[in-house]
Parts: C-alpha cells; structure tokens; sequence
C-alpha cells in the first residue's frame, strides 16, 4: 500500500508540473486538470483501505489482549481455588470432634426411649456410621427431655401465679367489700343513692355468656376508670328470652346447675322445634352487647357483639347512629369495611376457633357456610382481635396460636385503634360531604397556605364507579400495593381556570389512614395533558399524592390539604406553561424565582414559608 501511494503522489506531482508548464506557455490545461482531479479521487480511495486496514489492526489487536486478560483471570481463579483447598486440608487435619466427651447412652437404652428411630433404620455396617446414629438419637432425645422440660416450667409456674392472685382474690376482696358497703352506707342515705335499684337493673348481666361477660365487665372498668370516656357499653335483651335459652341448654346437657320445672323444658322444647335447623344450629345468645362510640346528638359508631354457643366465638357488627335527618347513604359503604384492618391479616373472613371444623363437620356444617350465613343475617364478622378481648383462645391462618391474658392492656389498645379510625373517618366523611355538597369557601379554609392568589375554582365533586378511575391511564396505579381485603370509593373533580380544566379522579381506600387517597390528574388545556405525555403532570400527580399526614399542621384535614397542593400545582403549570406559549392567557401570579429548574425542567410546585417571606420553589 506503501508504494501505490508513492506512485500516486509522484503521477500527481508530475501532472501539476505539466499544469504548470502548459499554465506558463499559455495553452489549455483542462484535461490535465481533469486528470489531476481523478488522481485525487484515487488518493481518498487509498487512504479509506489504508484506514480500514489500520482498525482491522487495531480490532485483532484487542481481541488477542481480551484472550491474555481472561487465561490471566483464569490463572488467578485457579490459584485461589488451590490456596482455599489447601485451607480446607489444613482445617480438616485439625478438627477435632466434640463428641468424645459426651456420655453416651447403651443402644438398648436408645431404641426403648427412641422406638421410631430404631424401627425406621437398619444396623449400620460401619463403626462411623454406627456413631452418628448414636448421636441422632442422644440429640433427638435431648430435643424432647428439653421441650419437656420448658413446658413444664412454664405450667408450673403460670399454675403458681394464677393460685397466688386467686389466694389474694379469694382473701382480701369480700371482707374489703363488706367493709366498704357498710362504711358508707350512711352516706348512701344521705345523698339518696338508690343502688339497689341500679343492681336490679343490671341483673340480666348473670345470664351473659361467659365471654360476653368478661368483655362487659372489662368495658365498664375502662369505662368508670375514664373521666371522659370515648364509648358506652350496655347490655340488650331480655331476662326472659336469656332464661328459655338456659332451659334449652338444660335439655341438651342434664348436668345444668339451674332447677327448673317440666313444665318449663317442655315449652323450652316445643319453641325450639320450630325453628329452622341451621338458623337453630347459628343461633345467637339471646343476649348481646352495645358498644356505641362518639358524642350523642353527633354520628355514632355501633357495635353489637354477640356471642354463638356452637361457634365458640363472637362476633361484631359495625353500624351508624345519627341523630338527625342527614343523609349518610354514601357513608355506610365504608363502616362494613372499618374493623377490618386495624391489625395485619385479620380481616375476619375465617372463624379463628382451634378445631371448629372438626365440631362443624359433626353437624355437617363448613366454616364457609357458617360465615356466609352470618353475613346474610347482619351478624358480622368473627375477628381475632375480638376473641382476645372476651378472653377466648384463637388460631390465625398461619396457624399461630394465642390466648391474651392481659385484657386491660389489650382492651385498651383496641378500643384506642377503633377510636382513631372512627375519628379519622369521621373527618374524612366530612370533608367528602362538604366538596360533594358544595357548601365550604375554599379562601377561608386553614388548609389554604396562600388564599391571596387562588385563582382556580372547584366547581365539580361528584362519585364515579371504580371502573371509571382505573380507565385513566397513569403511572401511579401501576405501582399500587396489594388490594386484598381493600375496597375503594371513587370520585371527580372538575378544577377551572380560564378556559383551561382540569379533571381529578381520586380513589379513597377502606383502610385510610393506613393507605392515603389517590390521585389522577388529567389537564385540558391546548390539548389533553396527563402523566403519560406531559412530565410536568407526572411531577404534579407526585407532589399531591406524597402528602403524608405527619406533614400537616394540628387540626388539619387531610383530603382539603390533597385538593389545595393540586389547586396551587395547577396555577403553576399554567403560569410557567403560559409564557411558553404565543399568545399568553395567563401572566405569572405566584412568586416563584424560576419557572423551570435542571435539565428535567422542574415546575416551582412545593410552597415554603420562613417568617414573613413565602414563595414557591422546585
């Protein structure tokens, strides 16, 4: 290649000399040029094979490099590969095994202790393998003597803790309480206390349950111990109705404690035969338990627990309580949905009973048919937590026993749980009815951080189906958690400014506050803008659903604050979008610095306040 290129350069030089002569004699040098021109024409040609040559060089030269670098790694693999080898060699010529100074048991001994592993095995050949079937069985036997062991510790002393606190019981309550009532009943009479008569009235309590009973008398210790308590527990149904239960019970089990007449089992009998065989075999104690939480003449949460002889359970059923003629239609779709979450995996769709299945099979009765009936004569649901507060031993679906033992710790945490979800339901309830009905002024609401420049107007709150908000497209509902036990309420907005508009569509979850509502922002405005064209509305759906309520000032409503950071979100958009465009509908309002920021080109979204001095910022 060399020498084409010399031969080349010199065929050039000469033909410029020959230009250069017939240029000085004055005659016409066209086709000497045209000649000259080929040459160079033949020259880039030379020069692309040259070129090509020296990175085909080049690519070899780099293949035979990568060749050397990998047999080097491999050379190096290898080398550590031996030098752990030789520490394991090293490391197995030093073990020593810690076996030698147990004291092993006889075989005979081991295969009467043991008579599954001496069965299920053979006589091992070898004297190794002898050995470690020696110290299978000391390890197998010193498993079982240790469970033995803790089990029985741990009986004896829950039995000594339980004889201690009945001893002390047993001892000190009834001379204390004797004492105590005839101490003040001078003072009873004095102030005209009718106590008699209030334990007239509660004397339906006898004939609760046992579980109902240890769950009233534990609401109504919290509930005296409270100066204002938050709830209100009472007993409903009658005396009589509880009594015909106990004569039913004393016709199927003739060891009652309590003496009645034939005449009474014989009617016990006859109303009982009426009756439907599974609503017999499901039947409720007569007698259940109010639990009515919030303020009278205000929405009142309802509980009414009731307990079922065959199930071994109990079970609560959420309803509403108002006082007024208000319409609360859409609030109840939530109250079914209250008590589901307040503790992980106990959404009450089993009956956490250890071994009702096998008591249901011998009625030729399933778990699911049971639950399913309870749902269809507004019974409620069986909750685990709900067993721990009457005291009744659970089982969970991931086989987990419990019995609480504690039940004024756990009652009181319980109660606590509902009361924050009642009230932040409550809350949220409110704000719903307030943007549905139009009847709050958005520049005087405490959740407006800068009511001097609310330029947009909500004028449209209303429901939509939950199949009307997942048709919107957007990145938010791809990366939505697990919706298991989770039902949603939807609805749309409609934001206006100017002719442009803006359409939100939020989904609120059953278990708010555990899981925040969600936003879907979709602009009309030159166009239709939402997450998945336009990373200004992406940005903006960000910002709105990021709100966490730890972000919020005392006293603030969560959805209100939701509906302002998107309002303000909007005005940015326009204002900073606004001067982009020819013709500008919409000169800057907000203080802000710059409309874009980085090379993402950042809408001034986030609002801060030092002092005296406010502004938007990216």
């Amino acid at each position: 290649m060399e020498a084409i290129l010399n031969t080349q350069f010199q065929q050039l030089e000469d033909i410029i000399g020959e230009i250069l002569k017939v240029k000085k004699s004055g005659h016409n040098s066209e086709t000497l040029r045209t000649a000259a021109a080929l040459k160079f024409v033949a020259l880039k040609h030379a020069n692309r094979e040259v070129k090509h040559k020296i990175k085909s060089g080049r690519d070899n030269l780099h293949l035979e490099k990568c060749k050397v670098d990998i047999s080097r790694l491999q050379l190096q693999n290898l080398l550590y590969e031996v030098s752990h080898l030789k520490k394991d060699i090293v490391r197995c010529e030093k073990f020593k095994s810690r076996d030698s100074d147990l004291d092993l048991l006889p075989d005979n001994e081991y295969a009467t202790k043991l008579p599954n592993i001496a069965d299920s095995k053979a006589e091992p050949e070898s004297k190794h393998l002898k050995h470690l079937q020696r110290l299978e069985c000391e390890l197998r036997l010193r498993k079982d003597l240790d469970k033995q062991y803790s089990f029985l510790l741990s009986s004896k002393q829950e039995l000594l803790q339980e004889n201690l606190n009945q001893n002390q019981r047993y001892v000190s309550f009834a001379p204390a309480l004797r004492t105590l009532k005839g101490a003040t009943k001078p003072l009873h009479d004095a102030l005209q206390l009718s106590l008699d008569v209030e334990w007239k009235l509660s004397a339906v309590v006898k004939y609760l349950p046992k579980p109902l009973y240890i769950l009233f008398i534990n609401l109504q210790s919290l509930q005296r111990a409270s100066d204002e308590p938050s709830f209100n527990a009472e007993v409903v149904g009658y005396e009589s109705e509880a009594q015909m239960q106990e004569l039913t019970n004393l016709k199927q089990s003739p060891t009652a404690r309590r003496d009645y007449s034939e005449k009474d089992i014989d009617l016990s009998r006859k109303a009982s035969s009426v009756e439907n065989p599974l609503d017999k075999a499901l039947n409720p104690h007569p007698l259940h338990i109010r639990v009515t939480l919030g303020a009278s003449g205000s929405i009142q949460l309802v509980l009414l627990i009731r307990y079922f002889d065959l199930l071994k359970c109990t079970t609560v059923w959420p309803q509403l309580s108002v006082s007024n003629n208000t319409n609360h239609q859409g609030d109840t779709n939530f109250v079914q949905h209250l008590l589901r979450h307040l503790f992980a995996n106990d959404l009450g769709n089993e009956i956490p009973i250890p071994g009702i299945q096998y008591d249901l099979q011998n009625k030729d009765l399933t778990p699911e048919q049971c639950i399913r009936y309870l749902e269809s004569k507004d019974f409620g649901k069986a909750y685990c937590w709900l067993q721990s507060m009457c005291s009744i031993p659970t089982v969970d679906s991931s086989m987990l026993y419990k019995h609480e033992l504690n039940l004024n710790k756990s009652m009181r945490e319980i109660i606590a749980r509902i009361t924050r979800r009642w009230n932040a339901w409550l809350k949220l309830s409110q704000q719903i009815r307030g943007l549905t009905n139009k009847d709050i002024d958005l520049f005087t609401l405490k959740e407006n951080v800068y009511p001097a420049a609310l330029s947009c107007s909500l004028v449209q709150w209303t429901a939509i189906t939950l199949e009307e908000f997942l048709a919107q497209n957007s990145d938010v509902l791809n990366i939505s958690p697990d919706d298991k036990g989770i039902t949603y309420n939807s609805y749309r907005a409609v934001i206006v400014r100017g002719s442009a508009k803006m359409e939100c569509f939020i989904r609120i979850p059953s278990n708010y506050p555990l899981e925040m509502p969600l936003w879907i922002l979709s602009v009309h405005w030159n166009g239709r803008h939402t997450s998945q064209n336009n990373s200004a509305i992406k940005m903006m759906e960000y910002w709105t659903n990021s709100l966490q309520p730890k972000q919020l000032e005392a006293n603030d409503r969560f959805l209100y604050a939701q509906l302002f950071r998107t309002i303000y979100s909007f005005d940015i958009f326009l204002e900073t979008e606004g001067s982009m465009q020819t013709n500008i509908e919409y000169n800057k309002e907000k203080p802000y610095i710059s409309a874009f920021a980085k090379r993402s080109r950042l809408r001034p979204y986030k609002y801060i306040k030092k002092g005296s001095v406010y502004a938007f910022k990216q």
